[in-house]
């Protein structure tokens, strides 16, 4: 879902998909990301790094849970900070290990109470920790202390 940003990376998913003969894969383009999770059972995200997705927060507005690779903060995002007693929100797997993906994919198929129950965990998290208004007051707030050190050294 979305723009192609990379017209590169892109073809490569295209080419890759047609090398596999992979059939009933849908390259969306732009759409309502909210309007179109509703579609979905959950999500399912591989890169091998990652800062903070914000296609997993995406998915947990929508109630979807997610399978993710263990890079960036998503271990952190499906299951919690320390103190947040809500509940896990998807699987998360070694990167580049396929055998544990599939598997994870599988049991996120199969378990369907569990699944929505992820899902729940998921939305509450994100209404609970990632509010619009909050991270706005957090990017400024270390603007500020960036500014301040940077204002207060001698040099240039």
């Amino acid at each position: 879902m979305g723009p192609e940003d990379d017209k590169q990376y892109a073809q490569e998913c295209y080419e890759l998909v047609r090398q596999l003969g992979v059939k009933d894969v849908l390259f969306p383009g732009m759409v309502n990301v909210l309007e179109y999770m509703k579609k979905l059972d959950f999500t399912v995200l591989t890169s091998i790094s990652e800062g903070q997705p914000l296609s997993v927060l995406e998915s947990f507005a929508a109630g979807r849970p997610c399978v993710t690779t263990d890079v960036g903060c998503c271990r952190e995002l499906l299951n919690g900070m320390e103190g947040n007693e809500l509940g896990s929100a998807g699987f998360c797997v070694p990167p580049m290990d396929r055998e544990a993906l599939c598997s994870a994919m599988e049991r996120m198929c199969l378990r369907v109470e569990e699944r929505y129950r992820m899902g729940q965990n998921g939305k509450k998290r994100v209404e609970q920790f990632y509010r619009h208004e909050d991270m706005i007051q957090n990017y400024k707030q270390v603007y500020a202390e960036v500014m301040g050190k940077w204002q207060g050294s001698d040099s240039v």
